[in-house]
């Protein structure tokens, strides 16, 4: 059963989190945010794409960010492990959203208001999260699907800025952030039977004859869903774990790749010299 974390319960939930990180090293994440305000075209290139990115993610709050952990063997720490942060920033009667999205979410059970009353403030709780879920220094992977937004609305709550202007400069961050991220939409795309990639996260599970538990749309049990099937991509011998595919969101792909092309990465994946400081540590967020 998922967690739910807030205002009262962040410290301890995340001091738990980083207690079993080392056993469980693989991070999947979700989130939940109130749609577009600005849709992209099909035939977009990745810059026009990335400038939709920034405006919605920079005029948007995130409402759910789900984590689940997993060891290599794809086991969690018990049955069902998964926490979902809800944040009390987003105000469906004053804040932009899409309607549509907003129905959906309260459809599949979000309650805006005890998550107003209850929930995170991101902006105030941006270092520990920060500290707590990412730059990590040991070895952690993270696991998304068709996850550009999801690492967006991450980047802007711990940076607790804008989006960078330009594309080059977020496939960076991405890259400082993460390390290593794996997003299975991506992946499926070179994988046998899996459509080349173009189907969602649910297709993407019948595909693979796995079963989803809990509700959708909600982070907690999409992460826990994301990172199940990250596991079973394994066991069906998908290569998802080649160096090729670490830190390439789609929809960016190309310019992900390029920029890999065109960086020294230390083993950590962060593209500095070791001797340099870490740009979060820059920003006022230690690491």
């Amino acid at each position: 059963m998922a967690i739910n974390v807030g205002k009262a319960n962040l410290v301890e939930q995340l001091e738990l989190i980083l207690s079993l990180r080392g056993s469980y090293p693989i991070v999947a994440i979700d989130t939940e945010f109130p749609g577009f305000i600005r849709d992209t075209p099909r035939n977009a290139t990745e810059e026009e794409r990335y400038d939709d990115v920034k405006h919605n993610v920079d005029n948007m709050h995130l409402i759910q960010l789900g984590v689940a952990l997993f060891d290599e063997g794809g086991n969690t720490p018990w049955p069902g492990c998964c926490w979902q942060f809800n944040f009390s920033d987003f105000d469906p009667d004053v804040d932009a959203s899409s309607p549509d999205s907003i129905e959906l979410l309260v459809q599949s059970g979000h309650d805006f208001q005890q998550y107003r009353r209850h929930g995170i403030d991101a902006r105030r709780c941006a270092y520990l999260v920060c500290v707590k879920l990412f730059c990590q220094p040991h070895s952690s992977k993270y696991v998304t699907f068709h996850g550009l937004y999801d690492v967006a609305f991450v980047i802007k709550m711990i940076t607790r800025a804008p989006l960078p202007n330009t594309l080059n400069e977020f496939s960076d961050l991405v890259r400082t952030i993460f390390g290593q991220i794996y997003d299975l939409k991506y992946i499926s795309r070179f994988c046998g039977g899996l459509r080349r990639g173009e189907i969602g996260l649910v297709g993407l599970s019948t595909l693979l004859n796995f079963e989803p538990v809990g509700i959708r749309h909600q982070a907690a049990y999409d992460s826990l869903l994301i990172g199940a099937l990250f596991n079973k991509m394994k066991q069906r011998r998908h290569n998802v774990e080649d160096d090729r595919s670490a830190s390439v969101l789609y929809g960016i792909e190309n310019r992900c790749v390029e920029n890999r092309r065109t960086r020294r990465i230390d083993q950590r994946g962060w593209p500095y010299p070791r001797r340099q400081q870490h740009p979060l540590a820059a920003m006022g967020l230690a690491v």
